[in-house]
């Protein structure tokens, strides 16, 4: 048994999430095959054992760095797996209660498995994966699924020992120079402004549920390809997107009686050195926010020369590292009892200071292992939201197929608008690759 003290990332997002909702990662993959349930749960214990820390457990430990810490068993992993026949549940349903429950994790690894029968690709199997956002990120989850698929398949995933610490990540992408942190700190500090001057809210129906419900749509290769091509000399794939989210809750909320003002976005950012980006099963993503004011989302170009700049900003310094210094001071210097409470302060007032929206994009991510007895076609994931920030969107590229999940507080949106919403997104997200077209190839 070993014990791996949480990083005061880890700590910072499960205080949150015992505050609001379950914080969960959904990833989910269709296939043309029929998956063994046997065959899977045992596939599903030897990736946990090529990347032991999913099989941890939380436990009270304040002679680390933070007052928690995961434990991990010297035996085999217990990862709970589900089979559902796609006849007798509705998927909806299904997918509520399966990522919508959170997890107890002092007495249960942080991922579960889902086999909906008949729910894949030409009678195929679908298989969903929830991964808890306390131990790991979107990165993180699919390099879970990788393994389990390497090993299903009948391979020796790669074993990944227990990294020195998750800790020694964090300690590679933070600023040595107390100079660079107090700078990044007071760069941080400036989403106090939201308080004064908060981005806009997404109009939508209303119902007394606040359970998560999904939609999902892919790109076809031909117009994947020309996202990929297009766009201006400085601009990315990631910026197209952001630019089409922002028009798109502009345009959504053009009915609205407010006056729109400013729209906020979160951005995500994957803090792992460029080396690993792929790799690594723990949390290592952290956040920055991209807005717009009414005036630059008068057109394409216009809005996408804003959310352009203010990535390779954000590119450039160390602002999505300050959030991270102000936690390390408040972990440091504030006793358990009162960080527990630290998340409150996001109520009333402070809601103010969250986005409008998620947008989370894991780049092009190498492509699934095949399976003896057929092939994936599909691959989605999406972040977790919670109100007042009710959509969030996970984009991955796999091959020439760019995959959208979509992600809504059903408080927010019921079935018509979630659909409605996701399809207006996808029209956008044309027009602006028709709009931004260029002959240069884009990194992601």
């Amino acid at each position: 048994m070993r014990r791996v003290p949480f990083t005061r990332l880890q700590e910072a997002v499960f205080h949150i999430e015992r505050a609001y909702t379950p914080l969960n990662i959904q990833a989910e993959a269709t296939t043309t095959a029929t998956l063994d349930a046997e065959r899977l749960a045992t596939a599903a214990g030897q990736a946990c054992e090529a990347y032991p820390i999913v099989k941890g457990r939380r436990r009270r430990d304040a002679s680390g760095p933070t007052d928690y810490a995961w434990v991990i068993p010297d035996g085999p992993a217990d990862v709970p797996l589900e089979t559902v026949d796609s006849d007798d549940a509705d998927l909806g349903e299904l997918r509520r209660r399966f990522y919508g429950q959170r997890f107890d994790l002092q007495t249960e690894s942080p991922l579960r498995l889902l086999v909906v029968r008949g729910g894949g690709t030409d009678g195929g199997d679908r298989l969903c994966v929830c991964a808890s956002h306390v131990s790991m990120d979107g990165v993180g989850a699919l390099r879970v699924l990788y393994a389990l698929l390497v090993a299903y398949r009948g391979d020796d995933p790669t074993p990944h020992p227990v990294e020195k610490s998750p800790r020694e990540m964090i300690r590679t992408i933070r600023p040595t120079d107390p100079t660079r942190r107090l700078r990044s700190m007071g760069a941080a500090a400036r989403r106090l402004r939201y308080l004064f001057d908060p981005p806009a809210r997404l109009s939508a129906g209303d119902s007394s549920s606040v359970e998560w419900r999904f939609a999902h749509r892919h790109l076809d290769a031909d117009l994947t390809g020309r996202l990929i091509g297009g766009g201006p000399e400085e601009s990315t794939v990631n910026d197209l997107l952001l630019a089409a989210l922002h028009l798109t809750i502009d345009r959504w909320n053009a009915s609205a009686p407010d006056d729109l003002g400013k729209i906020g976005l979160m951005m995500p950012v994957n803090a792992r050195p460029r080396d690993r980006f792929y790799d690594g099963v723990g949390l290592y993503t952290l956040f920055d926010s991209v807005t717009t004011d009414a005036s630059h989302r008068r057109n394409v170009a216009r809005t996408l020369s804003q959310v352009t700049e203010q990535t390779r900003h954000t590119k450039r310094s160390d602002r999505p590292l300050g959030f991270l210094e102000w936690w390390h001071l408040a972990s440091a210097t504030l006793p358990l009892s009162v960080r527990k409470r630290l998340p409150r302060l996001l109520d009333g007032p402070g809601e103010r200071l969250l986005d409008t929206a998620v947008l989370s994009n894991l780049g092009r991510i190498p492509e699934l292992p095949a399976l003896p007895e057929g092939t994936f076609e599909q691959l989605w994931f999406t972040p977790p939201c919670w109100p007042p920030t009710p959509v969030s969107i996970g984009v991955a590229t796999v091959g020439n197929r760019l995959h959208l999940g979509f992600r809504y507080i059903r408080s927010g949106f019921d079935a018509a608008a979630a659909e409605s919403f996701a399809d207006r997104f996808c029209e956008q997200l044309r027009a602006t690759v028709r709009d931004t077209t260029g002959d240069d190839r884009r990194h992601l």
